[in-house]
């Protein structure tokens, strides 16, 4: 409770009363509102397993760090390409530049320019189209990393997809640390609206270019609106230095007929924590949740989940699967609402577990609140080891030890890589798995 209070204290004296170059009238206000509520309702946690605030202490650094312009030249998208291109997943796609935690630069595909869509930053649009938007999911409940994010980010992504495109290449969004931060906040923002009948595929991804060791934090906040009938397809992939600390923060609307897969790709950080949150608002809805996590050490990864059903015939899947090594921890936390006469709903979640170590730990904790008779509602949880019949299977048909336990876990984890459209991406899980194997060989 004290290095709560102290935290508060942390960020109400770093709030500065200025406005911000270049941000509307109505982001200012959003502001002091953000601070105000804080300063009422400040740190609200009741989990014993959450260490984020053994990091903070009376040197923690709230203020969103200026931008440092040695990466970017708008001159030569070339020498931008060259120095990040390794971060990237896909041979062609539009590519978003952030540099701590602030909108930087936009990279366009080879001969590709279509000026239907805007990739941008926030302050670039005019208010009357982002102030709908802006801020407005984040209300629902109160989660004090969402209120920081609103009070201390500056300027975040973009992008405006208008009805009936279907976007050919994927937007990766790279959100890069060009220095050591430590004991620092970033905050990162996106603001993304898909309109009717439109498909897009959305990558995002950090990377820090200091090999110096950060104790710094990626605070995130998404919103993301799907409009009738359109589909969007998000991966965050979580792979950056092992002193890092992720607070992702994400919020879906959907509207009819849409239909929205995340996948949450947890693969190296300190301690991860992943607020998603979907909002059903219309009939029709398709809701796919899928989280992947590699975790070894005293690594800690605490996935919470929300879905909320507001109308009919819609349905959510929610399939998390985590493979724990060390003395790493999962704590997985999902909660469906249902509402009042709401009928056919088909809602399911399974959280499923493979621990390579005794001193590892799972913690599942389902919710179900439901005010309808008429509905499907279950859940599932598994946690558990290598089944000795399939090692003895594999090797006998010559397999080494090494071998089996590698194919073991892709196929435990198949049925979300088989959704995974990015091979990039499925190759970095599989080369992950195989790397801590490596070094990390079991008894089995």
């Amino acid at each position: 409770m004290e290095n709560q209070d102290c935290l508060k204290k942390q960020v109400i004296s770093s709030f500065s009363a200025k406005h911000y170059k270049g941000e509307h009238l109505f982001i200012s206000k959003l502001r002091h509102q953000a601070i105000n509520t804080f300063i009422k309702k400040g740190f609200i946690f009741d989990n014993k397993y959450n260490t984020l605030f053994s990091i903070f202490d009376k040197e923690f650094n709230f203020f969103a760090i200026k931008k440092n312009i040695e990466l970017v030249n708008p001159n030569s998208n070339y020498t931008i390409l060259q120095k990040i291109k390794h971060f990237l997943y896909c041979k062609k796609s539009y590519i978003i530049v952030c540099i701590n935690g602030q909108y930087n630069y936009i990279i366009y595909p080879d001969n590709v320019y279509d000026n239907k869509i805007i990739i941008s930053n926030i302050f670039s649009q005019k208010e009357k189209y982002i102030k709908p938007f802006y801020s407005t999911l984040l209300n629902v409940y109160y989660n004090p990393f969402s209120i920081i994010n609103t009070i201390f980010s500056i300027n975040g992504v973009y992008i405006y997809i208008p009805d009936h495109v279907i976007l050919k290449h994927p937007i990766e969004i790279l959100h890069i640390s060009t220095k050591s931060y430590k004991k620092t906040m970033l905050y990162f923002r996106n603001l993304i609206i898909v309109g009717k009948s439109s498909y897009v595929n959305i990558i995002e991804s950090c990377k820090s270019l200091s090999l110096e060791k950060s104790s710094f934090i990626n605070n995130s906040v998404t919103e993301i609106y799907a409009m009738h009938n359109s589909k969007i397809d998000y991966y965050k992939v979580q792979n950056d230095l092992e002193d890092t600390y992720f607070v992702d923060n994400t919020y879906i609307k959907q509207y009819m007929d849409s239909s929205c897969s995340t996948y949450t790709l947890s693969l190296k950080a300190k301690f991860i924590k992943n607020y998603l949150n979907f909002f059903s608002h219309g009939k029709n809805t398709s809701s796919y949740l899928y989280g992947i996590s590699l975790l070894s050490q005293q690594q800690i990864i605490d996935n919470e989940t929300f879905i909320q059903h507001l109308f009919s015939n819609s349905k959510c899947l929610q399939l998390y699967k985590n493979i724990l090594l060390d003395q790493s921890i999962s704590i997985f936390h999902g909660k469906i609402f249902v509402s009042k006469l709401i009928q056919k709903i088909n809602a399911f979640q399974k959280n499923q577990n493979i621990l390579l170590s005794e001193e590892a730990h799972v913690i599942s904790k389902p919710q179900l609140e439901i005010f309808s008779n008429a509905i499907r509602c279950s859940h599932g949880c598994t946690i558990g080891n290598f089944n000795k019949n399939d090692i003895f299977y594999l090797q006998s048909r010559g397999l080494n030890k090494y071998n089996v336990q590698i194919l073991l876990l892709i196929s435990f984890l198949d049925k979300i890589l088989q959704n995974i459209k990015i091979s990039k991406i499925k190759i970095l899980i599989i080369n992950y798995i195989e790397y801590k194997i490596k070094n990390n060989i079991y008894n089995v």
